[in-house]
């Protein structure tokens, strides 16, 4: 500490959070309130360095890691979630990713990582779409308030939430189609050993 250190620097709290009459194993598991920094004129004319300013440097650098953590790679799915031929005799015709923002169902865009979508014609044609989800807790949420619809089905695994939509499909084909992919997409609890 300097002798200037008071010119640029306050403490916001003289006293603990929890007040000076808490027991003092209390008062260290107090809530950590913000310190606000006081910073003088004087400092800011002398942080200039070759004519750029720190703080400029500073938010250059944020926006730069900002738009890294953007551009990061996207959710990984298991290997092999669409086949290219499936049980029940469905032939895979097209698989992409398709913007969150494209989403055709209710689900809470923030929440997910990835869509992909493939489409199978074979006994009938149906669509299925794979959210990877940011945890698990999303998918559940999204099982219980989504609302049944007809030619629908959907179901949840993990981190992943499906929803596959048909038309004019066999049932028992339909059946082996999800059954496959929801065994793909692993167990529908951690094994407890």
């Amino acid at each position: 500490m300097s002798s200037t250190t008071p010119a640029i620097s306050k403490i916001a709290h003289v006293s603990p959070p929890c007040g000076r009459g808490a027991p003092l194993l209390l008062a260290r598991a107090g809530l950590n309130f913000a310190i606000l920094a006081m910073v003088s004129p004087r400092f800011l004319e002398h942080a200039k360095i070759e004519g750029v300013n720190i703080i400029t440097r500073l938010g250059t650098a944020v926006i730069l890691l900002a738009a890294l953590a953007a551009c990061s790679s996207t959710a990984p799915l298991p290997a092999g979630i669409f086949p290219e031929s499936a049980a029940g005799g469905w032939r895979r015709t097209a698989m992409h990713d398709l913007a969150v923002s494209e989403a055709p169902d209710p689900v809470p865009r923030t929440s997910v990582d990835r869509l992909t979508v493939a489409a199978y014609e074979g006994p009938g044609k149906l669509e299925a779409r794979v959210y990877a989800l940011s945890s698990p807790a999303v998918g559940i949420d999204l099982a219980q308030r989504w609302r049944p619809s007809a030619d629908t089905v959907f179901f949840y695994r993990g981190r992943y939430f499906v929803v596959v939509k048909w038309q004019q499909a066999e049932r028992k084909a339909l059946e082996a189609f999800v059954h496959q992919l929801e065994e793909a997409l692993g167990p529908a609890k951690p094994s407890s050993s």
